[in-house]
C-alpha cells in the first residue's frame, strides 16, 4: 500500500465517496460512508480468524506492456495500486542497455480487467514473455509485485534469469493487523475505497500535484492526474483488495519455496521504508539460498521513483550476474 494510505487509516474516518457513476455525464453523484475508528476497527478483526479469499487465479486478458531498447531483457512489475509509469526513471535509464518491458498488472492501467492473485500475475507475465518470444528475462518486482517476482521465478524457472525485489514484500513476515484489516472482503474494501479516493483528490488539486511532480522523477503533471483519476475509480479500490487478500493467503504459501531458488537474486530496500521495514529485506536476503542485500540509505518506499539511480544500478549487477 503506499504510505499516503497507510497515513490515512491511522485516524478515524469520515468521507464522502463517489458511486459508480461519479463520472457520468451527468456530473458527480456521491454518498456518505462513515467508517469506525480503524483502532476499534483493528482490535474487533484481530479476535477473529480471516475468512477465506475469493481471489481469481486465471489470467484474465494479456498484459499491455510498454517494450522499449534492446539487450539483455528486464521487466519492470509495479505494486499495489500502481502501473507501468511507476518505473519510468528507471526505465529511461536502463533502456540505453536493456529490452525493458513495463506492464500495467491485471485491474490497473491499460491492461485493465480483473485483478489476480500471485499465481495468476506471474502466468500472465510468462504469457507476456512468450508472446514477445523472449525466453529469459530478470523480473524486478515493487512491493507487492515482489511476490509475483517470487512466484514467476518458482512457477516458470525456464523463463526466469535472475529477480529483485525491491521494497519487497516477504513470504515469511506476518502481516500487520492493518494489512489483515484491508484483507477482510467487507471492511478492507471499504477502507480502501475512502482511502484511495481520499488520495486521489488531494493529488488531484494543483499544489499538491505540483510538490508531488517536483518529488517523482520523470512523472509529468499529466501523468500524476491520471493516477489521481485511477486512485478515486471503484476498479482501482477493487484491485488494491483482491490483491490484500492475495497477500494474506497465497504470499504466505511461498515462505517454505522460495529457499529452493537457485538463481540470482536482488534484494533492495530503503532504510527508512515505513511501510515495509528494512529487517523484511534482511530476511528475504538470510532465506534465499545466494541472494545478495543492497540497502539505500535514506530511502523510504519509492525507491523507484525516488531513487531511480540506486535501483538501476542494483538491477545492471543482477543482469550481468544472470546472465554471465
Amino acid at each position: 500500500m503506499t504510505t499516503a494510505a497507510a497515513r490515512a487509516l491511522r485516524d478515524p474516518i469520515v468521507a464522502i465517496v463517489p458511486t459508480r457513476h461519479c463520472y457520468s455525464g451527468a456530473g458527480p453523484q456521491h454518498y456518505a460512508v462513515r467508517v469506525p475508528s480503524t483502532r476499534a476497527l483493528l482490535r474487533r478483526q484481530h479476535r477473529s480468524p480471516l475468512p477465506k479469499p475469493q481471489v481469481p487465479r486465471r489470467v484474465a486478458r494479456e498484459l499491455q506492456a510498454e517494450v522499449r531498447g534492446a539487450g539483455w531483457p528486464v521487466v519492470l512489475l509495479h505494486g499495489q495500486p500502481g502501473y507501468g509509469g511507476d518505473w519510468k526513471a528507471v526505465a529511461d535509464d536502463l533502456v540505453r542497455d536493456h529490452l525493458v518491458i513495463v506492464p500495467d498488472r491485471p485491474g490497473y492501467g491499460r491492461t485493465g480487467g480483473r485483478a489476480t492473485g500471485f499465481a495468476a500475475n506471474a502466468a500472465a507475465v510468462a504469457q507476456l514473455l512468450r508472446s514477445l518470444e523472449v525466453d529469459g528475462a530478470v523480473i524486478v518486482g515493487h512491493s507487492w509485485a515482489g511476490g509475483v517476482a517470487l512466484q514467476a521465478a518458482l512457477d516458470f524457472p525456464g523463463l526466469v534469469r535472475g529477480i529483485a525485489l525491491v521494497c519487497s514484500v516477504g513470504p515469511a513476515e506476518p502481516l500487520g493487523r492493518l494489512d489483515r484489516l484491508l484483507a477482510r472482503p467487507s471492511v478492507g474494501t471499504a477502507l480502501a475505497a475512502v482511502t484511495l479516493s481520499t488520495a486521489g483528490r488531494l493529488l488531484s488539486w494543483g499544489p499538491a500535484r505540483a510538490f508531488a511532480g517536483g518529488r517523482l522523477r520523470g512523472h509529468l503533471s499529466e501523468d500524476l492526474a491520471d493516477i489521481a483519476t485511477s486512485w478515486r475509480s471503484r476498479s482501482t479500490w477493487s484491485s488494491f483488495a483482491v490483491e490484500q487478500r492475495a497477500l494474506a493467503h497465497e504470499l504466505p504459501l511461498l515462505a517454505g519455496r522460495i529457499k529452493q531458488l537457485s538463481i540470482p537474486v536482488a534484494v533492495v530496500a530503503g532504510t527508512v521504508d515505513r511501510v515495509i521495514p528494512l529487517r523484511v529485506g534482511r530476511r528475504l536476503a538470510s532465506d534465499i539460498p545466494g541472494a545478495t542485500l543492497e540497502e539505500v540509505s535514506g530511502g523510504g518506499h519509492l525507491l523507484p521513483q525516488l531513487h531511480p539511480t540506486e535501483v538501476a544500478v542494483a538491477v545492471r549487477r543482477l543482469v550481468a550476474r544472470s546472465f554471465a
